[in-house]
């Protein structure tokens, strides 16, 4: 699978982006583009959001690097985070990237398990470095001795995969199972609430760590705080990022306390907990909690299906929840599709086939309802 992207290319080698501000994104001759492309989803509370930038600001007089040594944003960002979660879960680390959290979080599973083995499912992302990729993202230059991937819910049926599992599982050798569970790069694909309790389960069973790649999806971007949640099942650990740190690069990993964490999965680096990130962090999240993000995304939600309701009816796939959409376009219509939707004045992204649509949690209704009706009217052109 590969970005699908003539077009997209093309759009940008002529775009320069110069500004942003709150859900709109200016070129270098200041037109706006009503923004549902967000950064990868990372600028939930919009662009330049005063109080994250004001943040990041005041840590700059502070300090900018600590390496492993604690600060006060350091360990107010970990408390604030954990205040997400049920008290069974701590704040493992900080790091950059939902790649560096993935690979952590392998180096966790490994040294609990004492074994190698990572099992991961076709289409998942959970970065770009060789690990991360091999655990779900199809391409000859990820294929590891010690990874396998079982096809999602697209391509097989739930009963087979968890067929599938099972059989990997029941050899003793797989430290931990990684799942995005509402695949942000592979079409917006979700299982059921009953197959993830049964994935849960062989994975306790076999004394397998399951490791829940919440870094699209996570902080209300799919309605609950996290999906994982919503559909009734607790993991042994939780990759974050994105939101978390409204477009400021930073991840975190969340373990079971049941799992302590020692030296020897290397838990820090140069970057890993870095006080500007940390200050991101703490600002994003209070002001998450302040706004009642999940109030707006419901109202997001409400937009979407309302407006892109003729896509459905009209045989074209959409899929997703809260503010994370996808839609799958034809094979022949991707690149009018995308250059069309741009040149209407809406910046989003693409995989493959896939349109997504990201917007913040703070994009103003009449914003939003103006791009839906540009993508609705594009795609039902380029069909």
């Amino acid at each position: 699978m590969t970005d699908s992207l003539s077009s997209i290319r093309a759009i940008r080698e002529r775009l320069l982006v110069t500004r942003a501000e709150g859900d709109l994104v200016f070129d270098a001759e200041d037109r706006p583009y009503i923004d549902l492309f967000g950064g990868n989803g990372a600028a939930f509370l919009g662009h330049v959001n005063p109080v994250v930038r004001d943040a990041v600001r005041a840590q700059l007089d502070r300090i900018w690097i600590a390496g492993a040594l604690p600060t006060p944003s350091r360990l107010e960002a970990a408390s604030i985070l954990e205040t997400f979660f049920p008290a069974s879960y701590r704040c493992a680390g900080l790091y950059s990237t939902g790649m560096e959290a993935a690979e952590f979080a392998m180096r966790v599973a490994r040294v609990v398990t004492g074994r190698r083995g990572l099992l991961g499912f076709d289409g998942g992302m959970h970065g770009k470095s060789t690990a991360a990729a091999a655990l779900g993202w199809p391409s000859e230059l990820t294929l590891l001795p010690d990874v396998r991937r079982l096809p999602y819910v697209a391509h097989a049926s739930e009963e087979r995969i968890l067929e599938l599992a099972g059989e990997s599982l029941a050899t003793g050798s797989v430290a931990a199972v990684f799942i995005e569970p509402l695949q942000g790069s592979a079409g917006g694909h979700l299982a059921s609430n009953d197959f993830f309790r049964r994935l849960s389960a062989l994975c306790e069973r076999h004394g397998t760590l399951l490791v829940v790649d919440e870094i699209f999806s996570g902080f209300h971007r799919t309605g609950e705080a996290f999906l994982h949640q919503e559909l009734g099942f607790l993991p042994d650990a939780v990759l974050v990022g994105k939101a978390m740190g409204n477009g400021f690069p930073v991840s975190a990993v969340m373990v079971h306390r049941k799992h302590p964490v020692d030296d020897r999965m290397l838990p820090n680096s140069t970057f890993s907990g870095n006080p500007l990130a940390a200050a991101a962090v703490v600002a994003t999240l209070g002001e998450m909690r302040r706004t009642d993000v999940r109030s707006k995304v419901a109202v997001i939600e409400r937009i979407f299906s309302e407006e892109l309701r003729e896509l459905v009816q009209a045989g074209m796939p959409l899929r997703g929840r809260g503010a994370f959409w996808v839609i799958e376009l034809a094979e022949h219509a991707v690149d009018r599709t995308i250059s069309g939707i741009f040149q209407g004045g809406v910046m989003v992204s693409s995989t493959n086939r896939y349109v997504r649509l990201l917007p913040a949690a703070t994009i103003r209704p009449e914003r939003l309802t103006q791009a839906c009706r540009v993508i609705r009217d594009v795609c039902l052109r380029s069909r």
